[in-house]
């Protein structure tokens, strides 16, 4: 283990310097999507114990944030995101917590509760993804449809708002009705608690202007894209009279860097050659940032020039200590 510490330390010197480089010269916020999946021949327990490792690392230097995502049913290990990220909460330092939900599978009530008692945990440092969901057999599992599932996305971000702000809550729709009035406690430390939304098509974004505090754009998409849609959410915002300058634009992006141009491309080569979480030509050409670190702060600057306020990074190599 101490060899490989060793290697991590030595690596962590680059990426200290990258995120310096970074937030030194520009207002754009670097975090990290952490992954979740992993083979099933792997050791759970040891996964969780690298997850520990990587996440003190990176409050040490010096990450604005962190996401874990949501999926269900899977036929590899998936750490689930909630008790996941509770228990990196006490060693994240001053990182944001940024849990992702699918909403269409969550009891409103409950998943409320859960997420003001994490904010609690974590001392008013998380914000809520929400994100819809896309496995059809999750949804036949869940025993709702994908026909149903903007209604009640909407439905549960609606009362979970409601909750984290007020007492004496009544709600009254296609999905959820509360007639009695009800209140939980604790609410969470930040009021009210930030939540974004995910999604690349154009009601998602339109949604994210009018009820979220901010937009997070698909791993998948061209920066052509993602800058149509930036146009589209700043539209949306001045729409809904809500000041833009208060919004977060947050673009995740699969990476692999490493410590020259040359060597993040001949190392990410496979990627290429074998295809990549179902990635067309074109979003494995323009999506993934891969080089060095000059390439990465070039990439970082065009999309901060388009708006984005924040970037989460996804290893795109499943290979431990290239990623640390």
């Amino acid at each position: 283990m101490d060899h490989l510490q060793n290697r991590h330390y030595g690596r962590a010197g680059k990426a200290s310097e990258l995120v310096r480089s970074v937030t030194e010269n520009n207002t754009v916020k670097i975090g990290m999507s952490l992954t979740s999946s992993y083979p099933v021949d792997q050791d759970s327990a040891q996964i969780m114990a690298n997850l520990i490792e990587e996440v003190r690392l990176m409050a040490q230097l010096g990450f604005d944030s962190f996401s874990l995502g949501d999926h269900h049913l899977t036929s590899n290990h998936y750490l689930q995101v909630l008790p996941t990220m509770s228990s990196l909460s006490p060693i994240s330092g001053n990182m944001r917590l940024l849990p992702l939900f699918l909403l269409p599978f969550y009891n409103p009530i409950l998943l409320a509760e859960q997420l003001a008692t994490l904010d609690v945990i974590s001392g008013g440092r998380t914000t809520v993804i929400n994100a819809l969901g896309y496995d059809p057999a999750a949804f036949t599992a869940f025993q709702t449809t994908q026909g149903a599932r903007v209604s009640r996305f909407v439905e549960t971000l609606e009362i979970m708002k409601l909750l984290w702000e007020g007492d004496a809550v009544t709600y009254q729709f296609r999905h959820y009705s509360i007639d009695v009035p009800v209140e939980m406690n604790p609410k969470p430390v930040s009021r009210p608690l930030p939540t974004w939304i995910a999604g690349g098509a154009e009601p998602a974004i339109r949604r994210a202007a009018r009820m979220a505090d901010g937009w997070v754009i698909a791993p998948g998409s061209t920066p052509k894209t993602a800058k149509e849609g930036i146009a589209i959410y700043k539209e949306a915002l001045e729409k809904s009279g809500r000041d833009v300058a208060k919004m977060s634009i947050v673009l995740r992006r699969d990476t692999h860097l490493s410590t020259t141009s040359v060597s993040g491309h001949r190392e990410a080569q496979t990627l290429f050659e074998n295809g990549y979480r179902g990635f067309g030509a074109i979003e494995l050409e323009e999506s993934l940032v891969v080089g060095g670190p000059d390439d990465c702060i070039k990439y970082l600057e065009e999309m901060e020039s388009a708006g984005v306020t924040e970037v989460l990074f996804r290893c795109a190599l499943d290979e431990r200590v290239l990623a640390l």
